[in-house]
């Protein structure tokens, strides 16, 4: 017995020897049978429904069929680039591809055919000389451009003297005029 139906039956126990007899009542089992019709008005509502449900079920599974024939198509055209991206890595690029291998068996130098190893000899290029920060005092190289004035920069602090001293210059300018 659970609580629930122990407390119930002491109710009634305690209530016949008072002269008040109380009922259990049971719980609804949540089955519950469909009243099947009787009328000739309620079979033909019933026909429609039942007519209107394997509508709606054909109507369904057809949805289901396009989007898996939908799902396959893009499924194929998905492998159709990986092929043609598979066959544009296979194709032998523009320039040549040397290929340097220092291993413990010895150091290799790959050359495709066709082309003359050694190779020939190339000037170097000079780096770029580094720029300077535009702050008059700083000694520090460039990191920045200013966004506003477009000269070179080398820290936060430096951006705003120039921001000061450009926005000094242009009300003085202003004022001259």
């Amino acid at each position: 017995m659970t609580a629930r139906q122990r407390a119930i039956y002491e109710r009634t126990q305690d209530s016949e020897i008072n002269g008040f007899i109380e009922e259990l009542i049971a719980l609804p089992s949540g089955y519950k049978e469909k009243e099947k019709p009787q009328t000739a008005e309620e079979i033909h509502k019933a026909l429609l429904k039942s007519q209107k449900r394997k509508q709606q079920a054909d109507e369904r599974r057809e949805k289901d069929k396009l989007k898996t024939m939908e799902r396959l198509l893009k499924k194929q055209a998905t492998n159709r680039d990986r092929i043609s991206i598979r066959n544009k890595s296979l194709q032998q690029p523009s320039y040549p591809k040397i290929t340097y291998i220092s291993a413990v068996t010895g150091t290799f130098v790959l050359v495709p055919t066709g082309y003359e190893f050694p190779l020939k000899a190339q000037i170097s290029r000079t780096p770029p000389l580094s720029q300077v920060c535009f702050v008059s005092g700083c000694e520090n190289r460039k990191k920045y451009n200013c966004s506003t004035t477009n000269v070179p920069l080398c820290s936060l602090t430096c951006y705003r003297k120039n921001l000061l001293k450009n926005k000094n210059q242009i009300t003085k300018t202003s004022t001259i005029t």
